[in-house]
């Protein structure tokens, strides 16, 4: 197997032969086979588990399953590790990005933005001075389509890889189907069982009156509404908890299809800027797919870090045929680079200088209010 190049995506890009990009990926806990992991939890809504539980399709056969990480979970992962990358200078990509000063320091880039380009926190943001949504830049991504995804590409590509759509704003607004989608499952689960509890070093017994920092003590047995426990203070006994599963092995399946990336338009750009933007798209992909999921290791959630057994990447084309490539995570970062400036090199219109937005009135009191419980003294 070889490692991936820009000249082979390219060409399957370009090849309608070719349908999409497969990563299968095998992992053990770290403690290893048997040992316990955690799936994520859910309310129970008076089903037993909390966990996400059913029947799958594997091999000809139906087998049980749970879901270790949900198809947005992992989109979030691949965005953080972009991020992260972005934040120590290692890649560079269109970003929109709030910073707030007062009474608490908070940051957002387009990589954490829950809806991504159509956030509402940047609906309540200004640029210059004016309202974003107002702004050249936000109106042209408020325009945004299906035919025409140029502003998105522009100022926040990762809207068209890992999806968007406007449902903070008025009116009939387009939508953008993710390009990328992964998703971890636990095979053959066995739900184990836990008690949970809390010892307080000093035994502290009694009742309070009052929270915070005003509360008073009292000797006297500890009633609901009173108790020492509900303060932080006290011990608790052991009760049920939700006690992880024991599985035969987890899976990672992740897909990057290639016949959605060619569905997206780019106006009037001429054809060979057209592949160029695919193309940087597809390496969007594959760099947060890396960067997140390339290396031995990958840990979910406390009680749940796996180690991988096994890992396939392959294009797939017509008539299930595979063709097997090799692409570390720094060999993805320098892919990126390569299909980055052969988009800049091309003319697609790049928007590299970070956009800086600030938080309208409302936003930074709300800000300031979640971050310290305290309204802003700087007002």
């Amino acid at each position: 197997m070889t490692e991936l190049t820009l000249d082979a995506l390219r060409d399957k890009l370009a090849d309608p032969e070719w349908a999409a990009v497969r990563v299968e990926a095998t992992y053990q806990p770290s403690g290893g086979p048997g040992a316990r992991v955690y799936p994520p939890t859910f309310p129970t809504n008076g089903e037993k588990s909390p966990y996400l539980l059913e029947d799958r399709r594997c091999d000809g056969e139906v087998r049980k399953a749970t879901v270790l990480d949900q198809v947005p979970a992992q989109n979030n992962r691949c965005e953080e590790a972009e991020a992260r990358a972005w934040r120590q200078g290692m890649v560079r990509m269109p970003m929109l990005r709030m910073t707030h000063e007062n009474a608490a320091s908070f940051e957002l880039i387009g990589l954490e933005a829950p809806h991504r380009a159509f956030d509402a926190y940047w609906r309540d943001c200004e640029l210059g001075g004016v309202k974003f949504d107002r702004t050249e830049i936000g109106k042209a991504i408020l325009a945004a389509s299906l035919e025409d995804a140029t502003a998105l590409l522009t100022y926040d590509p990762a809207t068209l890889v890992y999806g968007g759509w406007n449902s903070h704003r008025k009116g009939r607004q387009a939508k953008f189907p993710r390009l990328y989608a992964s998703e971890m499952i636990g095979w053959d689960p066995v739900e184990g069982e836990r008690k949970a509890g809390r010892m307080d070093p000093a035994n502290l017994t009694g009742s309070r009156k009052g929270e915070g920092d005003g509360w008073t003590y009292s000797s006297s047995e500890g009633k609901k509404g009173t108790k020492l426990s509900e303060i932080g203070h006290g011990n608790i006994a052991p009760g049920d908890a939700h006690g992880g599963v024991t599985i035969s092995e987890a899976t990672r399946t992740a897909v990057l299809s290639l016949t959605a990336t060619r569905r997206l338009g780019f106006g009037s750009m001429d054809p060979a800027a057209v592949e160029a933007a695919r193309a940087l798209l597809v390496a969007f992909g594959l760099l947060g797919d890396r960067l997140a999921f390339g290396d031995a290791g990958l840990w979910l959630r406390s009680g749940c870090d796996l180690v991988m057994q096994t890992e396939q990447l392959e294009w797939i084309g017509r008539g299930g045929v595979a063709e097997s490539f090799t692409l570390s995570p720094s060999a993805a970062a320098q892919l990126y680079e390569d299909a980055l400036q052969a988009a800049l090199d091309a003319g697609v219109p790049l928007h590299l200088e970070t956009v800086d937005l600030e938080p309208n009135e409302a936003l930074r009191k709300a800000i300031d209010f979640s971050l310290t419980k305290a309204e802003s003294t700087g007002e």
